[in-house]
């Protein structure tokens, strides 16, 4: 009966779901993450190669709809691997004829790209973590050049050739599991673009079924166009009026804001809006991106399984230790109803690999804002209980 109870705390812990991944995050090895992404776009406005607004006229506009299957695997524990496929629908609407006055439209559906990506992360240095990140897509597709004499006849689905680009992820972990990101990648957006840097920030207060996000992406050019100093003789395609594809030495930059949700144990639920300024070679517009995806990642040990299962009332972080370490002062108190007697765990924050249970404590005196804990069980040799470990109290 025992081990059919801890099979079945297996099972259910090796589908527990997070609300935030940070930037540059891998999968434990043996775990697996499938992800499905819907984004869409509508354009405001357009920017030529000068930053100059090119407005769009009555009746037109450029808008997409994109959807994005994503699947991670844990390799080991340092590497993870990823393949994806792309589906996109691109709608353009203009003026047939010129100065008529009626309105027409076309669209471009298809794969837009299929790829693959590797990631690999470094022992955490501290706080701070760091991982390398590469990606291949190809556009199964080639684009035709356009002479504008029919705007219904090869309409784009995007840039063709291969991309390509790889960059490094910097986060910072705070004891209470809150992130801060940044990323910066070298990137060759395909065959007529030139490579570009793209960088992205992100901050996100994270708890355990929710998170809030908010950061911002940009794209810096390389400047190594082939027409860049004749801009007026690049090969056109049919782009439907908008400056996203076949742009010269493109630049943006995109803040957005978002929410994530653990539905039970199983799901995530991932929302952003997105707004593009600040374009050159690009259009401004909005973007709504919404995912939802399942992460599998099992425990190794009975021990934390048992974590999994555990209620937590109140969080806390270690601010002091007596000389042998056998009692240590947390930086809560009376004020978060905490009372003599009360238990808690003590973990380190592992990025990696999630809460490592480093031991167990009881409250022995309690003040207005501090308690003072006395270690009982140590679970572990491998690493100590030090400023800055997480005190997670045991609901009544």
């Amino acid at each position: 009966m025992r081990v059919f109870f801890l099979l079945c705390l297996f099972s259910f812990s090796a589908l527990a779901q997070t609300s935030y991944v940070p930037l540059g995050r891998i999968l434990k090895k043996g775990g697996y993450e499938i992800k499905g992404t819907g984004r869409s776009w509508a354009s405001t406005s357009r920017y030529d190669v000068d930053s100059t607004e090119v407005p769009f006229k009555t009746g037109e506009g450029f808008s997409y709809f994109e959807g994005e299957l994503q699947g991670l695997y844990g390799a080991t524990k340092e590497l993870q691997m990823g393949l994806s496929a792309n589906f996109r629908q691109n709608r353009s609407t203009f003026e047939n004829p010129v100065g008529s006055g009626t309105n027409d439209s076309i669209t471009a559906t298809g794969i837009q790209a299929v790829g693959g990506a590797l990631s690999y992360a470094f022992a955490p240095v501290g706080r701070l973590n760091y991982t390398l990140e590469g990606f291949y897509r190809y556009h199964p597709y080639t684009n035709t050049a356009y002479d504008s004499t029919d705007p219904k006849k090869g309409f784009v689905l995007g840039d063709d050739g291969t991309e390509y680009g790889a960059g490094l992820v910097l986060t910072y972990a705070h004891p209470n599991q809150n992130f801060l990101s940044f990323n910066i990648q070298y990137r060759k957006p395909g065959s007529e673009l030139s490579p570009e840097i793209n960088w992205q920030t992100e901050g996100a207060l994270a708890w355990k079924y929710l998170a809030l996000v908010a950061g911002a992406q940009g794209v810096m050019s390389l400047n190594k166009d082939a027409y860049t100093d004749d801009p007026q003789n690049k090969p056109a395609i049919n782009t439907g009026g908008s400056s996203i594809y076949n742009s010269i030495n493109r630049q943006y930059l995109a803040p957005y804001v978002g929410m994530n949700i653990a539905l039970g144990q199983k799901w995530r639920v991932e929302g952003r809006y997105q707004t593009v300024t600040n374009v050159r070679s690009y259009d401004t517009g909005s973007l709504i991106t919404l995912a939802l995806a399942t992460r599998v990642e099992t425990n190794s040990t009975v021990r934390e399984l048992d974590d999994k299962f555990k209620e937590y009332s109140v969080d806390a972080t270690v601010v002091k230790l007596s000389p042998k370490k056998q009692f240590i002062i947390i930086d809560k108190g009376l004020s978060s109803d905490i009372q003599v007697g009360r238990r808690f765990d003590l973990f380190l924050f592992d990025y990696l690999g999630g809460n490592v249970l480093l031991g167990r404590a009881v409250a022995i005196q309690v003040n207005a804002d501090q308690s003072v804990l006395k270690i009982t069980t140590r679970f572990t040799t491998k690493h100590e209980v030090k400023e800055g470990t997480i005190a997670r109290g045991l609901a009544d």
